[in-house]
């Protein structure tokens, strides 16, 4: 008996160790080529720089991210996250700031997993972040000047753009945008402020291909990205700098952040979310969806992964064809109450319809907007507003 039960247990912390095997390759940037040196407290002047440092990590011809090594004497990197070293890239930086014409400059990395993803199953990607204006100013008087203006801005828009391909790092990354052939599935879309402190960044997803090669970065243009800035402090600097001739002058407004721990690891069985759903609803009655799962920042088209998710509510009314289901958007405090309540209304609509599309009767749905007015946390912390963020199903009629 006794024998029995050890097997039975080795046997269940081998599953959970496979479930939860981090499958990022060099994912804490430790790992690095030979004869690769790396001065504390520096930043790299070319993109090869960063190919001939770090085994797997690559990046585009005209983009220099950093790998960084602390030192406790260097003024804005005291200490990786885990080990010495860590990623640094640029993540929001107007192209018009730099005289850049075919795009913002965004800094981004190619990475690369143990194994391809397999599809319908759900992964978490984790990073842990870190930003710091002292990082952002050192980082532009290497490049440009000590004496170049600089505006640090705090962003949001870190983003997993997940291909089964490796990517051809030689091209230009705009254009594989704008081709879209560079979409991110997980986009932490917030703004990321840690003032000098590193913070666990988490969402989950899944994948319809099997991906095994993925880049980091900000896929969006610093118009489409939140900040800190305000709109009066942005008129404000492009005026200065509409009438500043010399790029080298111009204030720069630039996000910087260091990345290091990168995992993307298997979650839970594929009909788990299902089971979840099911006992919530018919048990609570309701079912609520983060926003930021569904939807990118500040729209209401739904995101490619979001069918993975919403299918599950379909399993769920197909299976209970007596069910009435009411859907209820809702946002955070953040903008004008007209707004919200106008953005609630589209998101909430935005599932009715993928509902619909799905074969299930429109007279069992109802879709309402509630905007910032039912809030089921505090609007004051990033943590409370994430959760006000949310689209509800109410179990109406069982």
């Amino acid at each position: 008996m006794f024998k029995t039960h050890f097997l039975l247990l080795s046997l269940l912390s081998f599953c959970y160790h496979l479930r939860a095997q981090n499958l990022v390759l060099n994912p804490s940037f430790e790992q690095l080529k030979p004869n690769a040196i790396i001065v504390p407290c520096e930043f790299m002047q070319a993109s090869t720089f960063f190919g001939e440092k770090a085994e797997v990590w690559t990046t585009f011809p005209d983009m220099t991210p950093d790998v960084l090594r602390a030192a406790e004497n260097c003024r804005f990197m005291q200490a990786a996250h885990s080990g010495e070293f860590c990623l640094g890239i640029i993540h929001y930086l107007p192209g018009e700031d730099v005289s850049q014409q075919n795009g913002d400059y965004h800094e981004v990395v190619q990475g690369r997993l143990s194994a391809p993803l397999k599809p319908g199953r759900k992964y978490r990607v984790e990073v842990w972040v870190r930003e710091d204006s002292a990082i952002v100013r050192d980082h532009l008087a290497k490049v440009y000047s000590p004496k170049t203006p600089v505006e640090p801005v705090q962003a949001g828009n870190l983003g997993f753009a997940f291909s089964v391909a490796r990517q051809n790092m030689r091209g230009n990354f705009w254009r594989l945008v704008k081709d879209g052939l560079v979409r991110p599935q997980v986009d932490f879309s917030d703004i990321i402020a840690t003032n000098g402190a590193w913070i666990k960044l988490s969402a989950t997803f899944v994948p319809d291909q099997p991906f095994q090669h993925f880049l980091i970065g900000n896929f969006f243009s610093d118009k489409q990205t939140a900040n800190n800035l305000s709109v009066e402090q942005h008129r404000r600097i492009e005026h200065q700098n509409a009438a500043t001739k010399v790029s080298i002058d111009r204030t720069k407004r630039a996000g910087y952040l260091c990345i290091d721990d990168i995992s993307v690891t298997l979650e839970t069985e594929p009909d788990a979310p299902v089971l979840t759903m099911e006992k919530q609803l018919l048990q609570e009655r309701r079912f609520t969806f983060s926003a930021g799962v569904l939807f990118d920042f500040d729209k209401a088209d739904l995101r490619p992964e979001a069918g993975a998710e919403l299918d599950s509510l379909v399993i769920f009314l197909k299976k209970y064809p007596k069910t009435e289901l009411g859907i209820a958007g809702h946002t955070d405090d953040v903008g004008s109450d007209e707004y919200n309540l106008d953005l609630s209304e589209r998101r909430a609509k935005a599932v009715f319809d993928y509902l619909i599309s799905k074969e299930i009767p429109a007279e069992r749905l109802g879709s309402r907007g509630f905007g910032e007015r039912r809030p089921v946390a505090d609007n004051t912390t990033e943590e409370g507003r994430q959760k006000n963020r949310r689209v509800e199903c109410v179990l109406l009629k069982q």
